[in-house]
Order: structure tokens, then C-alpha cells, then sequence
């Protein structure tokens, strides 16, 4: 029988593998062996000291951390990243061609080729680029900002649940992030013209801190490199939003057809 290629799920800012429970759960029911990446800095628990030294962890640190999960992978693996980890995704396959079956990207940070700010993620974010020190600091969304950036296609009780489960992240990770190509030392950049696997870009309409804008930009820039498919009923968060079964069965027809056993 054929063997159906390992996965590799990677989490975004301020998150931890917890995120991905529901989708583990259904991969593997699918016959999928999963893995769920715990970030540099993201090991300690919410309420727990911060872990020392995160606020100058960079995006090169995450994309080490997934390229040794990759290696250390008997055989090529799907990687499936979200927010942020889908941009480490793309920066991923692009460093290391051969090393991967396919790359989907949930609501995937833009690469450095696109401007991600838009006017809708402000409200939630403009307090922290307010700090002069965040590029070396740590930060954590408040309640209020997780719940408009991040949760606000849920239920309160469900997004009060889910916020509260969130870390600290790195402030030069966010710095790295969010202003595209002017982050001039070019560690946001993915060189397209390297990536060989199969390409999967899902984002919601609804997202606030990746905008469909945003996420539109990355996709015209990608063209027919990348299978891209929007949610309109979906946020940030279709790792558990309502209706999550379906964006879930979505990938796996997707990965079916790639014919990767």
C-alpha cells in the first residue's frame, strides 16, 4: 500500500502546537503521520517566565528550527504552516527544494516581495510598533487585540479560550514581518523561482492581521506557481473557527490529487 508522506505542522506568532489539535486530529484519522513544531522561545506555557533571549530570536531561528524537523524526516514531508509558520513554510522550500513533498500555507504571513500593513490590522497592533524597543523585546497581544486580530470569526467564550493560551513572541520576528520589502537586510524574502513542491495558499476574508489583501497580493505575485483558495466565512483562525472541518478536507482533496505516496 502506499505510504502517504509525514506532516509538519508549524505555528505562528504568539502560538504553540496546541493550535493545531483539531486538524492533527482529522490528518490523522486521514492516515497521516503528524508532527506539530514547537518555535525557538515557544516552550514555556502561558504564565510562565518569559523565555530569555526570545525578543531577538529571528525568522532565520524559526527556519533553522523547521529545517532540522525536515531532515530529521525519513522520508519528504508535507509542511503546513500557519500565519507566520506559513511564511517559514515558503522561506523553507525555497532554501531547501528538494526536501519537501508540498507546502500549504494557512492565512500565510506575505513574503518580502509584498507590504502586508494594512489599515485593518492597526487597531491591534499599532501599541506594540509604538514601542521604539520592540525589535529586542518580547510581546504579547492583550485580550482585546487577540480577540480583534486574531479570533474575531469566534464565539467570545471560545475566543476569550483560545487568547488566553497565547505566548510571548519575538519583537524582531514581528519587525521582520511586517514591513515587507523594506525590510531592507532581505530576511523576509522567499525566492520563488527555487520552489519545486506543490503549493497551497488558504486564507480567510475575513482576516484582520493578514488581510485578503494582502493575502491577494501574495497570490497574483505567486501566479500559477501557487493553488490559491479563500474562505469567506473564515478569520485568522481557520485552525478552529466553525466550519473548519471543510477548509480541513479542502487540503487533503488537494494533497490526494498530488499524487505524493
Amino acid at each position: 500500500m502506499p505510504t502517504k508522506p509525514p506532516i509538519i505542522f508549524l505555528h505562528g506568532m504568539w502560538s504553540r502546537p496546541w493550535v493545531w489539535a483539531q486538524w492533527r486530529d482529522m490528518f490523522e484519522a486521514a492516515g497521516y503521520h503528524t508532527q506539530a513544531l514547537c518555535f525557538p522561545g515557544h516552550g514555556a506555557a502561558p504564565g510562565e517566565p518569559v523565555p530569555s533571549g526570545l525578543g531577538q530570536l529571528g525568522i532565520a531561528d524559526y527556519v533553522a528550527a523547521a529545517a532540522q524537523a525536515v531532515q530529521a524526516s525519513a522520508t519528504p514531508p508535507v509542511v503546513i504552516g500557519h500565519s507566520m509558520g506559513g511564511l517559514v513554510a515558503q522561506m523553507l522550500a525555497a532554501q531547501a527544494p528538494a526536501s519537501l513533498a508540498a507546502v500549504v500555507g494557512v492565512c500565510a504571513a506575505a513574503p518580502g516581495a509584498i507590504f502586508p500593513l494594512r489599515p485593518a490590522a492597526l487597531p491591534g497592533t499599532a501599541r506594540h510598533f509604538a514601542n521604539p524597543l520592540l525589535w529586542r523585546s518580547a510581546f504579547k497581544l492583550n485580550a482585546w487585540e487577540a480577540k480583534y486580530l486574531l479570533f474575531n470569526a469566534m464565539p467570545p467564550p471560545q475566543a476569550a479560550a483560545c487568547a488566553a493560551q497565547l505566548v510571548h513572541e519575538s519583537g524582531r520576528v514581528a519587525y521582520q514581518l511586517a514591513f515587507g520589502p523594506l525590510n531592507l537586510a532581505g530576511s523576509n524574502r522567499v525566492d520563488k523561482s527555487r520552489i519545486t513542491a506543490p503549493l497551497l495558499l488558504l486564507s480567510g476574508v475575513q482576516d484582520r492581521i493578514v488581510p485578503i489583501s494582502a493575502s491577494r497580493a501574495t497570490a497574483r505575485w505567486y501566479g500559477p506557481q501557487a493553488t490559491t483558495r479563500e474562505y469567506p466565512q473564515h478569520a485568522h483562525w481557520p485552525l478552529a473557527e466553525a466550519g473548519y472541518e471543510a477548509v480541513v478536507a479542502d487540503v487533503l482533496a488537494w494533497l490526494d490529487a498530488q499524487q505524493l505516496s
